[in-house]
This record gives C-alpha cells, sequence and structure tokens, in this order.
C-alpha cells in the first residue's frame, strides 16, 4: 500500500479496497492497514477516506528498497555500532527502535549493542528522533580487531541459516507456484492478472528486503543463493511490469 502511494499524488480507500481484495484481503484488514500505516506516520489523510504518502514513508520506502544494492557495493571493513541503554519504563520504544535496526540489516552482537557493516546512521538517526531516544542511544564507526568477525561468527549474529532457508522457500514458491500463474497471464494478457501478480512479487521481495542485511561477501557463507533467486524474483516483477499495457489503470504504479 505505501508503495502504491509512493507513486501518485493519493488515492482513496476504496480504490485499496477495489484492488486488495483481488488479492483475498477484506475490507477491514485494508482499511485498519491504512490507519496503522497512518498512525505510524508513513501515510497522511488529506481528506476523508483518502491518503497520500509522507515524507517519512518516502524515506522507508528508500531506506528498505535501497538494502539489496550492498550486494553490488564494495566494503570497506569499518562497521556502524548503535549502542542503547533504554530503560524498561520505555520499553515498547524499545521493542520498536530494535525492530528497526533489524529491518535496516544490524545484527545483535550482544544484548543492546547492534552492528552492521554498512552506513544506515542517517536512517538510525530519523528512528531515534521519531521514538524521542535521544541521549539514550549512541552511534560509533569503527573497525573490530581483525578476526572477530568471522564468517562463522556473522552467520550466528544475523541467523544467516533461517534466512538461507527463506530463500530456498522463496526459490520453490517461485517455480512451482509463481511461474506457472505469470506463463497463464501473460497469455491472457489480463492487465489486473499481472499487476496483481506484479503487487505479490513486491510483497513478497520487500519481506525478503527487510529479513536479509545483505552482508558483504567477505561475511556470506560460500554458495549463498540470495543474490541469484532475489535477481530471479527480481526479473519476474519487471517481466509483469513490463507486460502491462502503458493506458492501463494499472500502468501508473510500475512506471
Amino acid at each position: 500500500m505505501l508503495f502504491l502511494l509512493s507513486k501518485v499524488e493519493q488515492m482513496g480507500a476504496q480504490q485499496f479496497v477495489e484492488i486488495y481484495e483481488q488479492r483475498g484481503y477484506t475490507s477491514t484488514y485494508i482499511r485498519n492497514a491504512l490507519s496503522r500505516l497512518k498512525k505510524e506516520g508513513y501515510i497522511a489523510s488529506p481528506a476523508r477516506s483518502w491518503y497520500q504518502v509522507t515524507a517519512e514513508g518516502l524515506a522507508y520506502i528508500k531506506a528498505i528498497n535501497s538494502k539489496p544494492a550492498r550486494y553490488q557495493e564494495h566494503w570497506d571493513h569499518t562497521w556502524d555500532v548503535v549502542m542503547l541503554e533504554v530503560p524498561e519504563s520505555e520499553r515498547k520504544k524499545r521493542d520498536l527502535f530494535r525492530t528497526a535496526l533489524l529491518q535496516l540489516g544490524y545484527g545483535p552482537l550482544y544484548n543492546s549493542v547492534y552492528i552492521s557493516p554498512w552506513n544506515y546512521r542517517d536512517e538510525v538517526t530519523v528512528n531515534i528522533q521519531k521514538l524521542e531516544l535521544e541521549g539514550k542511544v549512541s552511534i560509533l564507526q569503527g573497525s573490530f580487531l581483525e578476526g572477530s568477525i568471522t564468517p562463522q561468527k556473522a552467520q550466528s549474529i544475523w541467523q544467516l541459516d533461517n534466512i538461507e532457508a527463506l530463500y530456498r522457500e522463496k526459490a520453490l514458491w517461485l517455480e512451482q507456484e509463481f511461474i506457472p500463474l505469470m506463463d497463464e497471464a501473460l497469455q491472457a494478457g489480463e492487465p489486473l492478472q499481472l499487476f496483481l501478480l506484479y503487487l505479490q512479487m513486491g510483497e513478497e521481495l520487500s519481506g525478503m528486503f527487510m529479513a536479509d542485511p545483505y552482508l558483504p561477501d567477505e561475511l556470506l557463507p560460500d554458495h549463498w543463493p540470495g543474490k541469484a533467486i532475489l535477481g530471479e524474483m527480481n526479473a519476474y516483477a519487471g517481466k509483469a511490469a513490463k507486460a502491462i499495457p502503458a493506458d492501463s489503470f494499472y500502468a501508473q504504479f510500475i512506471r
């Protein structure tokens, strides 16, 4: 929903309902999801039952969607370290902040100490301000002694076995479920079905974007499947988008 709003000036709740009911969601679920996004500050409502994305929402999309590009970047072997000291009385804020760190790709080195080989300090700072945690979080940058964070250590910190299993599941889903449906939709040339498949793939990709920390090659296990499977998923999303006619109502969301 946030992605769709980032492509247009605004959308009505009924438009969301008409699209997402085709994906099996109920009207109540869809409207509750919109209310939740509004409460979190990612969207605003300029008029009753109409919504538009906020600057915070655009920043969130950018932060999450930019993560896969890390697979192509050169790592300079420096680390970002985030340390938090949030009292139990602010447990809810602390949990929300930790969730945001994990979604960005930080991993728990110790209790209340999170590390990332990539620089997400701007995004972390936004979350500190949003949750009013100034003075309770420290951000450092530096290097660990050689051999401190080995691939084996990284596998434990980021639970890479679980992420690899997720990628294997996506590969199986792609082969057994998505590709046959895509072939049928391409043959039929029905814009709505192509758009629904595009949305479905977008949701699957977004889930992986948040789950995968996109570590440098130096920290990944041998024969890591993430890059290849992610590339194939992106290719099918592009294939669905390309097949939607330019004069279709749905084209505005993918161009």
